[in-house]
């Protein structure tokens, strides 16, 4: 399986996910192609007003930082921006699971990229929901707690 096909394939795996919880989902029509004239996020997902988008990376070693391109990031941003959402870089990292990271919050190398440190510290999707949907948790959590 190559690179592109691996990049599907978690962006299907997230969307699902996220669809599962309750979450409207759509990922992106050019995702993974180089052929945009204008940024499109991953995954876009809505749920009781909230709006996030998502650019999808996966690490293989969650101890070496992940380098994500500064203009890619800036077009996340912007989209959030146009629709009144927020912008995360959702980190595959096998045998974890799914870490996200507000993308405002990225460590700007200096150059054309963008970094952040230690991938497997960002939040779990059950601590995402909690950040962005503050006043709906559901008593599932309390049996969920602990995964994803």
């Amino acid at each position: 399986m190559n690179v592109k096909e691996k990049g599907v394939r978690h962006e299907r795996e997230l969307a699902e996910e996220l669809w599962e919880r309750g979450w409207a989902v759509v990922r992106g029509p050019a995702s993974g192609s180089g052929a945009r004239k204008r940024f499109q996020p991953d995954i876009v997902a809505a749920r009781d007003g909230v709006i996030v988008a998502f650019e999808v990376k996966r690490v293989s070693d969650p101890s070496k930082p992940l380098y994500i391109n500064k203009r890619q990031v800036t077009g996340l941003l912007e989209w959030a921006r146009r629709a009144g959402g927020r912008a995360f870089i959702a980190v595959r990292i096998p045998g974890v699971g799914w870490r996200f990271h507000d993308a405002e919050g990225l460590e700007d190398t200096g150059g054309g990229s963008l970094k952040i440190s230690k991938p497997s510290s960002g939040l779990k999707l059950i601590e995402l929901e909690e950040t962005l949907l503050p006043s709906s948790r559901k008593l599932d959590y309390y049996f969920t707690r602990g995964q994803t």
